[in-house]
């Protein structure tokens, strides 16, 4: 099933556990607060974005899944929020939210940057298409918002997209033709661009979304908003085709590979809770207690296993690992201050 990597903001850590026994295997000292995690699909190396503050620089770590060891540091731009690997491994793209308004590229060879893309205000979510050839990246500070596309054969922009207001999520669809994009701060909408023409196609209304995710065939789109709901657009249509309610506060969203079933981590819940959605008829079949705080959510590629990162600064900090098939948490894992997580392929 795979290792899981789970960044540890407070404690500018990243815990390892092996999704068999449940347990952590390895502590690996990183950068200062570390936010966001991800794997090269051949599961060999992780990269782990480091915030950094006012005494410490904003660095990416890069650390051998084997060894579980730091094998490089690289220096990035000011506060590294997301990071996204393309398909083949060779690229890590890191978008630099404040003061820089670029994204970083960095060879997984040399785990050197080859490249600093410059993109608009504050750029925040980013995702790569599934060929491998463009970067979708949300910039949040642009008034109103932009999206920058960036072509990764020659790392620059090829092209600028207006949607709506702080776009701060992107998710793209498995055959790389529709980006689906979250803009918030009175937009309170979804806008729609299409990869061939890099422009918006269609804008869904809905209610302070916060999180989206895709089903693996595509069809689908799943929106967490603030008010408790999940709306579910058709990627046909563009519209809302049902409004689940589910808990307080939705913060994460996750789908299993095989796309029956949501997840959706219920941060406002006491205490906190993840409820589980079913594709087909869009309601809620179970409600899954978790740790305080739900605040992110992966599932391991086979299906079985959801671990939830659950964080509460003052108390308790644990990852809760859910079985699909039972829906109940099997296993709470003891880390600190989580914030993200990702799991190797295998």
């Amino acid at each position: 099933m795979g290792l899981v990597y789970v960044a540890n903001e407070g404690t500018n850590t990243v815990s390892v556990i092996d999704s068999k026994t449940h347990s952590v295997i390895a502590t690996v000292s990183v950068g200062n607060q570390p936010n966001d995690v991800a794997i090269t699909p051949d599961g060999k190396l992780v990269y782990v974005a480091n915030e950094g503050d006012g005494f410490n620089p904003s660095t990416v770590s890069v650390i051998d899944a084997k060894s579980h060891f730091v094998i490089a540091t690289v220096s990035i731009g000011v506060n590294p929020f997301a990071l996204a690997i393309t398909p083949n491994g060779k690229w890590v793209y890191i978008s630099n939210l404040l003061l820089s308004d670029s994204v970083s590229v960095i060879d997984s060879k040399t785990h050197s940057v080859i490249a600093t893309v410059g993109v608009g205000t504050n750029p925040e979510a980013l995702a790569i298409t599934p060929d491998g050839k463009l970067v979708y990246v949300a910039n949040r500070g642009d008034f109103p918002g932009t999206v920058s596309v960036i072509d990764t054969k020659t790392h620059s922009v090829i092209a600028t997209v207006p949607v709506g207001n702080q776009p701060n999520a992107v998710v793209i669809t498995p055959d790389g033709k529709l980006v689906y994009i979250i803009n918030s701060f009175g937009s309170d909408t979804v806008s729609v661009i299409d990869t061939k023409t890099h422009s918006v196609i269609a804008t869904v209304s809905l209610d302070s979304p916060v999180a989206l995710a895709i089903t693996s065939d595509g069809k689908l789109v799943y929106v967490v908003e603030n008010n408790s709901t999940v709306s579910v657009i058709d990627t046909k249509t563009n519209s809302v085709i049902a409004t689940v309610p589910v808990g307080d506060q939705p913060s994460a969203v996750a789908i299993t590979p095989d796309g029956q079933l949501v997840y959706v981590a219920n941060r406002g819940d006491f205490p906190g809770t993840v409820s589980v959605i079913d594709t087909k008829t869009h309601s809620v079949i179970a409600t899954v207690t978790v740790g305080l705080g739900p605040i992110a959510l992966a599932i391991t590629s086979d299906g079985q296993l959801v671990y939830v990162a659950n964080i509460v600064f003052l108390g308790n900090n644990i990852v809760s690992v859910i079985d699909t098939k039972k829906q109940s948490v099997i296993a709470t894992v003891p880390v600190d201050n989580p914030v993200a997580l990702a799991i190797t392929p295998n």
